[in-house]
């Protein structure tokens, strides 16, 4: 079975670059487009109210996903429901085995003592066998599920991602936004194309007041 850190696993092992590209220009002096208005303002002034964004000095930016998916609350949700959903799983598992192994004692303590006969021994023995087969192919089944599972969990966090920087950039003043995560094929980079803390921020400021909006 998968380990519990396994979603984190696929995240930060892969050398993945998000590259974001935005082909379309948009005409100059056209207003950026403001995000639907909600009780909990989650436009870039609103987020940006207490500090100043990156400045734009190049069309080029990156971010260090590393650094927003641990930081980033819904990512942290969505990790500990996996976590709970795996932990649950191996107990379950844990304990059909506990029960089979006691099982297998008994009926070895059975043969020791001789006080079971050769057809219920052979009988026994088949039995125990099966179940065997049944629990490794219980187990394998459940690895499947819980690869299914974690697909789909990374996928609602790569839409967010992406649906957070593509909110951030809406007035398209970067061209191509990379990740300069650990291993990535970004070799070098100024710190002043870094917007990691402004995506972050971004990102969290739009989840808090969802979930905000949910709560009423």
């Amino acid at each position: 079975m998968k380990n519990g850190n396994l979603i984190v696993n696929i995240i930060f092992g892969a050398a993945i670059i998000l590259l974001f590209v935005l082909y379309a220009k948009k005409p100059a002096g056209e207003a950026v487009k403001e995000p639907v208005a909600t009780e909990v303002d989650t436009s870039l002034d609103a987020i940006f109210a207490d500090e100043e964004m990156v400045e734009a000095n190049f069309p080029i930016a990156y971010v260090i996903v590393d650094s927003v998916m641990q930081n980033y609350l819904y990512y942290q949700k969505l990790e500990k429901q996996y976590q709970n959903l795996v932990s649950s799983e191996e107990a379950k598992l844990q304990k059909k085995a506990e029960q089979f192994q006691k099982d297998v004692e008994d009926f070895q303590y059975q043969i020791e003592k001789r006080i079971i006969t050769s057809a219920d021994a052979q009988a026994k023995e088949a039995e125990l066998g099966q179940r065997q087969q049944n629990l490794y192919a219980e187990q394998q089944k459940k690895q499947q599920e819980l690869a299914v599972k974690e697909q789909k969990l990374l996928d609602q966090l790569i839409d967010s991602v992406h649906a957070c920087i593509k909110f951030y950039n809406a007035d398209g003043k970067y061209k191509i936004i990379l990740n300069n995560a650990y291993q990535s094929s970004v070799l070098y980079a100024e710190e002043q194309l870094n917007i990691t803390n402004d995506i972050l921020k971004v990102m969290n400021a739009r989840y808090n007041a969802a979930i905000q909006k949910k709560s009423k």
